[in-house]
């Protein structure tokens, strides 16, 4: 398998065969120590409001709160892990701007929400669900 770009999407090649990959669109909200757009970043930076994004910690947070993000983690790097180029995921903060449109745009009320190839959504940490309705989009 190869792995060809053309325009802003990546296309795989298999076999003779052209693949889109699945694409996974994770919204939950971040860490700040993550931080959030870098848009919003520069803004944020300019304006002094708050430290660095390098400078927040995930242990600012709530042992619970730490734990689903650890679990959120997890869940993410197994997907790439297991599924190489086959899927394409991108991860939203809806507190971003462009997050908050992702959430609007689909409907988003509970975080984490996985939105697959645009039209699919899960909500919660369930792999085993979350695989299945990846297997029904052709992953």
């Amino acid at each position: 398998m190869r792995r060809a770009l053309a325009g802003a999407s990546h296309i795989l090649v298999r076999q003779g065969q052209i693949m889109q990959p699945v694409r996974v669109e994770v919204i939950s909200p971040l860490p700040e120590g993550w931080g959030v757009c870098l848009t919003c970043e520069a803004m944020m930076a300019r304006a002094n409001m708050g430290k660095a994004p390098y400078a927040r910690g995930l242990e600012e947070y709530p042992p619970d709160w730490q734990e689903d993000f650890q679990r959120l983690s997890d869940l993410v790097l197994d997907l790439a892990a297991r599924h190489g180029d086959r899927i394409l995921i991108r991860i939203w903060d809806p507190r971003s701007l462009q997050g908050m449109f992702k959430s609007i745009r689909f409907g988003v009320r509970r975080y984490p929400t996985f939105v697959i190839n645009g039209h699919e959504k899960m909500t919660g940490l369930d792999a085993a669900l979350l695989e299945q309705v990846l297997r029904s989009q052709g992953l």
